[in-house]
């Protein structure tokens, strides 16, 4: 639980999932030796595969690789199952079904895809002797709009259906093929990218998340590790409950927030600034004139932090000029890109380089000299929230300062 000082009922603490993944993995999983100081997290859920990797050589967490990963995930095997039914009644999208009894309908889908197949499908890989198939029942409602006549046209796809019992039995390979084949390859490529960025050997690698348990994406990790790496690895670990990885280990980093010692910036951060015009490092195009006669370049992207830099318990420091002397609060976009060695926030055709993630609004001061109008604007990337805070450079008095990054978002 938080300290009393620490409860502020106006703030959310955010967890990042790769890391609280880690956290409860760490806890819940049985290695053999001692515990592993350098370990990957391969957190496979429904939507996306996270991976990171961290430190514990000094007795708490550093990330050491920005998180990295992609849009793959157990609900893209459930999509690929779902084609094939739809293939088999010929009903795209199960529209006509949909629409004979829309909310009994759904509510069949989502059991059979979400329910069944989904517990169904952590086990696929289980080497269980003489069981080759995966049997699943189907919604009666399903079985009862589209016929059994039109079912038992799944041989055609080397599958079986019972109208006894209104059961789906495929075997092995054809799940491997046609249900898990796209999905899992694009969860290895994500892990052998992963080990072409590593710079040390790491001990273990833990998976978590709902998909990150099932047996056959174990399998399939593993052979895919010894291949690329040209050894066997076999230290791969997945926790008693992996799906609830995540949860486990956000209430466990809430209990205790400093066992994440440092982060490495997944994105370059910074804001738009208009600094006086240097011919040695500035583009002629994004000359301007301010209204004081000064030459100044506009657009130019003032980094705070770069991606893959290290970010501990430092503050980020910029300078801001509020020119109105009318405006009482002015908003200031953050910027973040994946990409390296971006200058300029929009290109010469005035497309943007950059993405706005947010904006800093700031409550100003109106009708003050030029010169007392210079802001120092700090940042702090360190936690999992950015927090900023400014003040007038003369006076050094503070004005409020909120990061929005939900207002004007697409």
């Amino acid at each position: 639980m938080a300290a009393k000082e620490e409860v502020n009922p106006e703030k959310l603490s955010l967890a990042l999932e790769p890391e609280v993944a880690a956290i409860a993995a760490q806890h819940q999983s049985a290695v053999s030796g001692s515990p592993p100081q350098r370990y990957m997290v391969v957190d496979i859920g429904g939507g996306t595969v996270d991976i990171t990797v961290h430190d514990k050589s000094h007795g708490r967490i550093s990330i050491v690789l920005p998180p990295m990963g992609n849009t793959w995930g157990g609900t893209t095997v459930n999509e690929a199952l779902s084609m094939i039914l739809e293939e088999i009644v010929k009903d795209k999208g199960f529209k006509s079904f949909l629409s004979s009894d829309p909310t009994r309908a759904k509510a069949a889908l989502n059991k059979f895809f979400y329910g069944e197949f989904e517990e169904r499908k952590k086990t696929f890989g289980d080497t269980t002797k003489g069981i080759r198939e995966m049997v699943l029942t189907l919604p009666k409602t399903f079985v009862s709009f589209y016929g059994n006549r039109k079912l038992r046209e799944v041989r055609k796809m080397n599958m079986h259906y019972d109208p006894g019992d209104g059961s789906l039995e495929i075997n092995y390979s054809q799940l491997e093929e046609k249900v898990f084949k796209s999905t899992v390859e694009k969860i290895l490529e994500c892990v052998r990218a992963a080990f072409d960025k590593l710079t040390d050997h790491i001990d273990t690698v833990y998976l978590v998340g709902g998909f990150g348990g099932c047996k056959f994406v174990r399998q399939k990790i593993e052979e895919a590790i010894g291949h690329h790496r040209g050894m066997l690895y076999d230290n791969i670990v997945c926790p008693v409950q992996p799906d609830l990885a995540v949860v486990t280990g956000a209430v466990m980093w809430r209990k205790d927030p400093n066992i994440i010692q440092s982060r490495v910036a997944n994105a370059t951060y910074g804001i738009e600034c208009q600094p006086v015009f240097d011919p040695s490092i500035h583009d002629e195009h994004y000359k301007s004139v301010d209204e004081d006669g000064v030459q100044r370049c506009a657009n130019v992207f003032k980094v705070f932090v770069l991606k893959g830099e290290e970010i501990k318990d430092e503050v980020y420091k910029g300078k801001f000029i509020h020119s109105s002397q009318i405006d009482t609060q002015i908003c200031i976009p953050i910027y973040c890109t994946a990409d390296d060695g971006v200058q300029y926030v929009r290109d010469k055709e005035d497309k943007p380089t950059v993405q706005e993630i947010g904006q800093l609004v700031l409550d100003v001061y109106g009708n003050k000299p030029w010169e007392e109008q210079k802001l120092d604007i700090f940042m702090d990337f360190s936690g999992t929230e950015i927090l900023a805070r400014a003040q007038y450079r003369i006076t050094g008095k503070e004005v409020k300062t909120v990061c929005d990054f939900l207002s004007k978002q697409d």
